[in-house]
């Protein structure tokens, strides 16, 4: 999950950031939520200090109390070095600043009356984010303890699909990858709410499809209203009517 954090100090402008990020991840069903919006750079600082986060952070560059968001910048990083960095500012001169203290920005976002601009900026920066963070998920390896005790290590984008091993109960799962099968202790509903949200769909109550491996034939399959779909290992998958539009609507995205 990616953590949004603002802070602003115009009361106004405050309120309509923080609209922005809350209209956007309801509208794109991100998994992200907006955890904090202040005035106060302090109260960030507090926040990620006992709260490991992964957080995109759009800061105003000149706080009218002294701090400067640049500043802030620099101490988020001690704390959330991968985080994701986003400045807004009235004074575009100000920018140099941030190159200055390396804190290495992902977005500058002017500000503007025309509210609408704004938003759409936000939503711009709020997607790039969260593109990069499904990005790094994707390349971390998958590790858990098999069944016989081994700790396997397995690339998200081997992984075709996980089901729940009917046969040994819904405490087993059965992980199908391009090359073998695996089997270990869990179920469906633990792994739906760790998996990178966008790669992997929960496409029936005992089964999450990795979207970025389904096959033609697979997506045959699901166009034809069947109950399983094709996968590139000759395994089907299953797929539940209820799922079966929205897994299509995902795979044209």
């Amino acid at each position: 999950m990616v953590s949004v954090f603002v802070c602003e100090d115009n009361p106004r402008y405050l309120e309509m950031l923080d609209k922005c990020v809350k209209d956007c991840i309801l509208m794109e069903d991100y998994d992200m939520e907006s955890a904090l919006s202040t005035a106060d750079p302090n109260d960030i600082i507090d926040y990620i200090k006992d709260n490991p986060v992964n957080g995109l952070y759009i800061l105003d560059v000149e706080l009218d109390n002294g701090d400067n968001g640049v500043e802030l910048a620099r101490q988020i990083r001690q704390y959330d070095p991968r985080g994701f960095i986003a400045f807004v500012t009235a004074h575009p001169h100000y920018i140099q600043k941030t190159f200055e203290y390396q804190v290495e920005a992902m977005a500058y976002i002017q500000k503007s009356d025309d509210e609408k601009l704004v938003c759409k900026k936000v939503a711009e920066c709020m997607k790039n984010a969260y593109s990069k963070h499904i990005s790094r998920a994707y390349a971390t390896p998958f590790i858990f303890k098999s069944a016989n005790g081994r700790t396997v290590s397995c690339e998200y984008g081997d992984i075709l699909y996980f089901e729940t091993d009917a046969q040994k109960g819904v405490k087993r799962i059965l992980l199908h990858t391009k090359a073998r099968q695996y089997t270990f202790y869990g179920t469906i509903n633990e792994l739906t709410a760790t998996l990178p949200k966008g790669q992997f769909f929960r496409c029936h109550k005992s089964a999450i499809v990795n979207v970025g491996n389904l096959t033609e034939d697979g997506r045959e399959d699901l166009m034809q209203g069947k109950d399983r779909m094709l996968m590139p290992n000759g395994t089907e998958c299953p797929v539940s009517v209820r799922k079966r539009r929205d897994l299509l609507r995902v795979c044209q995205q």
